[in-house]
C-alpha cells in the first residue's frame, strides 16, 4: 500500500512483476537496474532456491526523483513463478500499488500463461486487492524464440481489460523500459486520484507528461550506454532455501501445514522483506555518505578545500551515517579521531512503579556496535533518542511507566521499531504542543475468533500511549482501516504486519489511549 509522508513529501510505492516460471520477471529488475544505475549505488537483493531460481522475491529500491514536488520512491518485486511457491506470491503481493505481467511468448507455454493469471486475480483477491482496478501492465517477453504466439491470441487470452501491453526481449534490453515507465504512469496516476492529490500539486491528468520527463530526466543525467555494454548488476543473494509452500488455486490443497504453518510461514516471509528493505537503505546510505567523504578528501588532498573544514564536514557526515545505523536499528561505533556532533539525547521521564513519581532521565545512545536491544524499554529509550528533534519541536515529553526492564514481544525488532517509531512521530504531531505521552505496557489475555467461528485465547503484550485527544473519531477509524497516509498509518500496518492490532480508547479527562497489542 501505497505510503504518504506530506511534511517530507515523499511517496513510496510498490509494484509487483508476476507470471509463469522463468517468463523474465527477475531478467526485467536486473536491466531496470543495469539501466538506471550503472554506477551500481544499490543492489538488487534476492533470496532464491538452491537451483538460483527466485523464491522469495527481488528487491530493487528505485527513485524516481521528484514529482512534481514529491520524492517518488518506487520498491520492485518479483514473486517465484514455480507452482508450489502459492504463499510466497501471496505474501509478497500484499500492498502491491500496482503489478506487470510477464508473460512468455513461446506457444508451447501459453497454458502457463494462463494459469499465472488466473493465480494472480486470486492472490489480489485474498489481499483484498480488485484485480481490474489495480494498475496493470501486460509484458510479452522471449519475442525473439520461435515458435511464438501472435499479439492478438495473446491480448485474447491475456488483455481482455484493455490494458497496456509491450512486446519485449528482456534479456536484450527491449521492451523493458517501455514497460516500467508504463506502469509508473498508471500507478501514479492512480495513487493521485484515489488520494486527491491534485489539490497537493499533482494532477492525474499531468502525470503520463511528468512521468515521461522525470525518465528522460534520469536516464539523459545517466549517461545511459545500450545494456549489453555494462557489466552485470550488484546482486546479494540473502539466503538459499528450498522450502516449498502451496499450488496453484487449481491444484488440491496439499502444501499447508494448517493455520499455525501458514502465520508461520508469512511471518516468515515479511520478515524476510523487511531484512532485506533494512539492508538496502543501509547500502544505500552507507554509499551515498562514504562518496561524500572521499569528495572532501580529494578536495583536501588537492588543496581546494581548508584542512579544518573539510574535518568538521566529514565528522559531521560520520554523525549522519550513525543516525541512519540506529535508525535502521544498529548500533555505530564512534570512530576515533574526528570531532562528533553531541549525541542524540531525549529527555525521557521514567516511573520505575515504586511510587517516587517520574523523575527526568536522559537516554544514551545506542551501545556500541550493538546491532539489537534485550528489553522493550532499552529499545523504547533508543527510538526516542533517534526522535530527538521531533519531540523537541513540539515540545512533547515522552513518559516511560514500564516497570523496569520488560521482554521484548515476539516480534521482529526491525518491525517493532518501525512501528514505535511510527506511532510516536505520528502522536508527537496529533497532540497539542508541550503535552506528555505516557508509555506503559502488560500483558493482556485476547480472545479471538477464527474463520470457522471457534474462538482462541492468546496472549498479547499491550504497549499503551497516554495523550492529550489529539485524534478525531473520524482520523482513529481511519487509522485502524490502514487509510492513513501519515505516519500512523505506516506504524499500524507495521503492527498488523507482525501479527499485532491497534486500539483506541477514551480516558477521564478527554485523553485518549492508544493501544498496540503485539504478540508474545
Amino acid at each position: 500500500m501505497v505510503q504518504f509522508n506530506f511534511s517530507e513529501r515523499t511517496i513510496k510505492a510498490k509494484v509487483v512483476y508476476y507470471g509463469p516460471p522463468q517468463s523474465g520477471k527477475t531478467t526485467n529488475l536486473e536491466q531496470i537496474h543495469r539501466i538506471t544505475d550503472p554506477e551500481g549505488a544499490n543492489r538488487l537483493i534476492s533470496l532464491n532456491t538452491a537451483q538460483d531460481r527466485t523464491l522469495f522475491f527481488d528487491l530493487l529500491p528505485f527513485s524516481l526523483g521528484t514529482v512534481s514536488g514529491y520524492d517518488f520512491k518506487i520498491q520492485l518485486y518479483t514473486v517465484p513463478g514455480q507452482v508450489q511457491y502459492n504463499a510466497t506470491r501471496r505474501v509478497v503481493l500484499a500492498g502491491a500499488d500496482a503489478v506487470v505481467f510477464v508473460a512468455d511468448s513461446q506457444k508451447a507455454l501459453a497454458r502457463d500463461n494462463l494459469t499465472a493469471f488466473e493465480n494472480m486475480k486470486v492472490n489480489l483477491l485474498a489481499n483484498r486487492l480488485v484485480p481490474e482496478k489495480v494498475p496493470l501492465v501486460l509484458q510479452y517477453n522471449k519475442q525473439d524464440l520461435q515458435p511464438v504466439v501472435s499479439r492478438t491470441e495473446l491480448d485474447r487470452a491475456l488483455n481482455f481489460w484493455g490494458r497496456h501491453a509491450f512486446p519485449a526481449v528482456a534479456t536484450r534490453g527491449e521492451g523493458v523500459m517501455e514497460t516500467f515507465v508504463a506502469i509508473v504512469q498508471e500507478m501514479l496516476a492512480a495513487i493521485a486520484l484515489k488520494y486527491n492529490l491534485k489539490e497537493k500539486g499533482l494532477d492525474p491528468e499531468a502525470v503520463p507528461d511528468v512521468v515521461a520527463e522525470a525518465f528522460a530526466t534520469l536516464l539523459r543525467d545517466k549517461g545511459v550506454k545500450p545494456p549489453a555494454a555494462r557489466p552485470t548488476p550488484a546482486r546479494v543473494v540473502i539466503a538459499p532455501t528450498d522450502a516449498a509452500e502451496t499450488g496453484y488455486p487449481a491444484q488440491p490443497a496439499t502444501e499447508s501445514g494448517g493455520a499455525v504453518s501458514e502465520e508461520l510461514l508469512h511471518r516468515s516471509i515479511r520478515s524476510n522483506v523487511e531484512l532485506a528493505e533494512v539492508f538496502s537503505r543501509l547500502v544505500s546510505e552507507m554509499t551515498r555518505g562514504l562518496g561524500r567523504i572521499k569528495a572532501q578528501v580529494d578536495a583536501l588532498t588537492a588543496g581546494a578545500q581548508p584542512a579544518q573544514a573539510a574535518v568538521e564536514t566529514i565528522g559531521a557526515e560520520t554523525d549522519r551515517l550513525r543516525q541512519r545505523l540506529r535508525e535502521l536499528g544498529f548500533g555505530a561505533p564512534p570512530v576515533a579521531g574526528l570531532p562528533a556532533a553531541a549525541p542524540a539525547r531525549s529527555t525521557l521521564a521514567a516511573a520505575g512503579g515504586r511510587g517516587n513519581g517520574p523523575a527526568a532521565a536522559v537516554v544514551p545512545p545506542p551501545a556500541a556496535a550493538a546491532p539489537a536491544v534485550g528489553t522493550l524499554d532499552t529499545l523504547l529509550s533508543d527510538v526516542a533518542a533517534g526522535l530527538q528533534a521531533t519531540l523537541a519541536g513540539r515540545p512533547v515529553t515522552l513518559e516511560s511507566r514500564l516497570a523496569g526492564p520488560t521482554p521484548l514481544p515476539r516480534c521482529p525488532q526491525a518491525g517493532l521499531r518501525r512501528s514505535l517509531s511510527a506511532f510516536l512521530q505520528g502522536l508527537c504531531g496529533a497532540v497539542r504542543p508541550a503535552s506528555t505521552i505516557a508509555v506503559r505496557a502488560e500483558r493482556k489475555p485476547v480472545l479471538l475468533r477464527g474463520r470457522d467461528g471457534t474462538e482462541v485465547k492468546r496472549d498479547f503484550l499491550m504497549l499503551a500511549f497516554a495523550h492529550t485527544n489529539g485524534l478525531a473519531e473520524e482520523r482513529q477509524q481511519q487509522v485502524l482501516r490502514g487509510a492513513d497516509p501519515g505516519p500512523l498509518g505506516e506504524g499500524q500496518r507495521a503492527v498488523r504486519e507482525m501479527g499485532g492490532f491497534v486500539r483506541f480508547a477514551p480516558l477521564p479527562g478527554g485523553g485518549l489511549e492508544t493501544r498496540l497489542f503485539l504478540p508474545l
